[in-house]
């Protein structure tokens, strides 16, 4: 655990170690990415993730369901699979659309920002999410069925990008092997860029 992460965990703890009286007393954290600097909190069966996004310039907290007492991967395609991992925002959206505007203006870097959001999701979690700390994973759930209804109005794809001189017919090729690594419901598309210099029209 670099300062970073030991300095992040002393500033969430602040406001999420309440979270050690629902049995929540395993506590890590980590600063190896440039992209996200979080400390999680986990019981036997549950974690909670909080993290300083600098990708998305907000604190953003993570409910996850354990597998087999251990925190899983984080999904990068919804499938047929069960969902384990949930942004707080998801939770509220199926529960409390009524706080989404507020939980929208959670945002922004800077110590003060970071603050003011630590303690808005930390009370969030306790009203909106409260079965989660008991040990219940029906905020997962609700939120995942949430997403499933976003992916079927808005199916997954992947754009695969190759030059304008590629032979004719690359793209089948090209799409091919891309859907070779995806899940059947995830789709792929693929576009020709220009390489080189365009001619100037005469």
């Amino acid at each position: 655990m670099g300062k970073a992460a030991a300095q992040w965990r002393k500033t969430v703890d602040i406001h999420f170690g309440y979270l050690k009286d629902f049995g929540f007393r395993r506590v890590d954290s980590d600063d190896s990415s440039f992209w996200s600097l979080w400390v999680q909190y986990r019981s036997p069966t549950a974690a909670l993730r909080v993290s300083k996004s600098n990708e998305f310039v907000r604190a953003e907290v993570h409910l996850i369901r354990l597998v087999d007492g251990e925190v899983p991967a984080y999904p990068i395609w919804i499938t047929d699979a069960r969902i384990d991992w949930t942004l707080l925002d998801n939770v509220v959206e199926a529960r409390r659309p009524e706080l989404l505007d507020e939980a929208s203006r959670q945002h922004g870097l800077k110590a003060s920002e970071i603050e003011g959001q630590l303690s808005f999701w930390a009370n969030v979690l306790k009203e909106v999410a409260s079965d989660f700390l008991d040990g219940d994973f029906a905020p997962i759930d609700e939120a995942g069925a949430l997403v499933r209804l976003r992916v079927a109005e808005h199916p997954q794809e992947v754009k695969v990008w190759i030059p304008n001189d590629a032979p004719e017919g690359a793209e089948i090729g090209e799409s091919a092997a891309v859907e070779a690594t995806l899940p059947s419901n995830v789709g792929v598309s693929v576009r020709r860029y220009w390489r080189g210099r365009r001619s100037k029209p005469k």
